[in-house]
C-alpha cells in the first residue's frame, strides 16, 4: 500500500507542530460549547428531532 504524498505529509507535520497564536477560549467559545454540548442534546431528548 502506498503512503501519502511526501509533500502533503511535510505540510501536515508543519501544521501540527506550529505554535498556536492566541489559542485561548473566549466567552463566546465557551457559550458555543455549552450550547452544543448541553442545551442542544437536552432539547433533542425533550422535543425530538424536528422532522
Amino acid at each position: 500500500m502506498r503512503g501519502f504524498d511526501p509533500e502533503l505529509e511535510r505540510r501536515i507535520r508543519a501544521f501540527e507542530n506550529a505554535p498556536a497564536e492566541n489559542a485561548s477560549f473566549t466567552f463566546w467559545d465557551w457559550l458555543a460549547l455549552v450550547t452544543l454540548g448541553v442545551v442542544f442534546p437536552v432539547g433533542l431528548l425533550i422535543w425530538g428531532w424536528p422532522w
